[in-house]
């Protein structure tokens, strides 16, 4: 079957969720009323076009009305690189067609969602939440397809017989932490409810010079980001800081268990309370970790992490950083660690005229 061409009017076909429940059959399912929701959001400040055989592929052109880039999202296929070339073809004339220069992708709408494929193997943890977990043919596709990475990240495993080592290392950042001039909130279901209007704009304050970011609007935020999100991280090293002086939140650091290993269903969300006891290994996963650029240069990404420090050894054996950028200052806070590291690449390609 050929691929066709579908303009997103306010439904997806069948086959949509069809394709990545065949080729990925050990994943939980997709959500298709979550992903329905984020398409008719997504509508109003993006021309969508899904493009599929319904059988063995499916990509979602994703045309930004405010111009820029064009984004490929939703990306699932078997290893078939005529199907893809075709595919790929299609996508390009369209992104051509509509005035646009670049693709780049896999990025479901933002970076809010699931973006970026893993390089090389799947690593010893396997895949946590939200890290990219695909068939090992997928980069190589791309990049058949005239596709260079554009953007690179690295997870990196701090084992247990590492640990000691890291607190040493950390002594003296340690002791200078509790003498910082900030107020220090931990997170919890109640205290994101407190802040969830301040914790948005924070948010996009800190991330939206990142390359790929895009803003989206409090009511998005809050279908994703919101006390059942809180509930699931990990009371004792999330934490959010407030300047003093001026009661402004200033820096965020978003951690929680490796859940993975529950294999919890798509609509079951974590629970920290309800799932923490019942994991058989405990890793801490230091997900989101930011500082808003008017406070940077304090050691206040340092300070985030000797925070999770305080109380690691209590709770946790090992730790995962998650997905930091390549180029990102905090990828330092365990430069010299021995360490497990994951790489990942957003991958981009120039469309010529």
């Amino acid at each position: 079957m050929s691929i066709t061409s579908q303009a997103f009017t306010g439904q997806l076909p069948a086959s949509f969720f069809e394709i990545p429940a065949a080729i990925h059959p050990s994943r939980p399912a997709e959500n298709p009323v979550a992903i329905l929701d984020l398409f008719q959001a997504e509508a109003a400040r993006n021309n969508i076009v899904v493009f599929t055989d319904h059988v063995a592929l499916r990509v979602v052109g994703i045309f930004p009305h405010e111009g820029g880039e064009a984004y490929f999202g939703f990306w699932e296929t078997t290893d078939d690189l005529a199907l893809n070339r075709e595919a790929f073809a299609r996508l390009a004339a369209e992104t051509r067609r509509r005035g646009y220069a670049r693709l780049l992708g896999p990025l479901n709408f933002n970076t809010f969602q699931a973006y970026r494929l893993r390089l090389g193997a799947a690593p010893s943890w396997g895949v946590f939440d939200r890290e990219p977990g695909h068939p090992a043919y997928y980069p190589a596709l791309l990049e058949q397809l005239g596709f260079t990475p554009s953007l690179t990240f690295e997870s990196r495993l701090i084992r247990a017989d590492t640990v000691p080592e890291a607190y040493g290392r950390k002594a003296d950042l340690l002791a200078a932490f509790q003498q910082i001039p900030f107020d220090l909130i931990p997170l919890n279901p109640d205290t994101w409810q407190q802040h969830e209007t301040e914790l948005h704009a924070l948010v996009d304050g800190i991330f939206s010079a990142n390359p790929a970011y895009r803003r989206i609007p409090p009511a998005q935020f809050r279908r994703q980001y919101n006390a059942g999100f809180a509930a699931g991280l990990c009371p004792h090293t999330s934490v959010l800081f407030r300047d003093r002086p001026t009661g402004q939140l200033v820096a965020l650091s978003f951690c929680q268990p490796n859940y993975a290993p529950l294999r919890l269903a798509t609509t079951t969300a974590p629970d920290f309370a309800r799932d923490y006891p019942r994991l058989p290994r405990k890793t801490l996963l230091a997900k989101t970790v930011g500082v808003h650029p008017d406070f940077r240069q304090q050691q206040l990404m340092s300070y985030l992490g000797a925070y999770g420090m305080m109380s690691f050894r209590e709770f946790y054996q090992e730790i995962i950083f998650c997905l930091m950028r390549s180029d990102n200052f905090s990828r330092h806070f365990t430069d010299g660690l021995p360490a497990e590291v994951a790489h990942y690449a957003l991958f981009g390609r120039a469309l010529g005229g």
